[in-house]
């Protein structure tokens, strides 16, 4: 990784993190996650490991935990890593199918995180979200909502971020 490749890094966190406050301002107890977009960028262009989508999870998951007013802010400790390793998993598998795999690695990541995040939520802070939401049932319709149409964003926002990076780049897309 050269200077350059660092700047772009810095740049891609900084305005998922900016782009997630200013949802997070909203003031909704459910925000859609749209730091797993950019996070799924800087995997699919400079993370070949497991060990490096990890960290980059971890440390999506720290800025996230640290901005977000959510129910539970430590679950997503647990649920941008493993969204991290998801989209790195699915867009090696597809590395062979360029037109999709960025889309599918960005979705895959999205949903895999949402779904831990929400499993964490209602294990953890039960009690909370019932004092939210009344009926369960609409937290987990609301939960279903949002992930699946921030799966979409995300994964429209990460494809066109990653083909416009990696001509900027001059790289082949491999």
């Amino acid at each position: 990784m050269d200077s350059r490749d660092i700047f772009l890094v810095a740049v891609l966190l900084s305005a998922g993190t900016f782009l997630r406050f200013v949802l997070v301002m909203a003031g909704e107890p459910v925000t859609p996650n749209v730091m797993v977009a950019f996070y799924s960028v800087i995997i699919m262009i400079f993370v070949r490991s497991f060990g490096g989508a990890i960290g980059v999870g971890l440390v999506s998951g720290i800025i996230t935990a640290l901005i977000s007013q959510s129910l539970i802010n430590p679950a997503f400790l647990l649920s941008e890593p493993l969204g991290a390793a998801v989209c790195l998993m699915t867009f090696i598998s597809l590395r062979y199918h360029k037109r999709i795999a960025s889309f599918a690695a960005a979705f895959a990541a999205t949903v895999a995180s949402g779904i831990v995040y929400t499993a964490l939520a209602l294990s953890i802070s039960s009690a909370r979200i019932l004092g939210t939401f009344p009926d369960p049932t609409d937290f987990l319709f609301r939960m279903a909502l949002i992930i699946i149409v921030t799966a979409l964003i995300n994964a429209c926002m990460a494809t066109l971020l990653y083909h416009t990076i990696r001509t900027y780049q001059g790289r082949n897309l491999s």
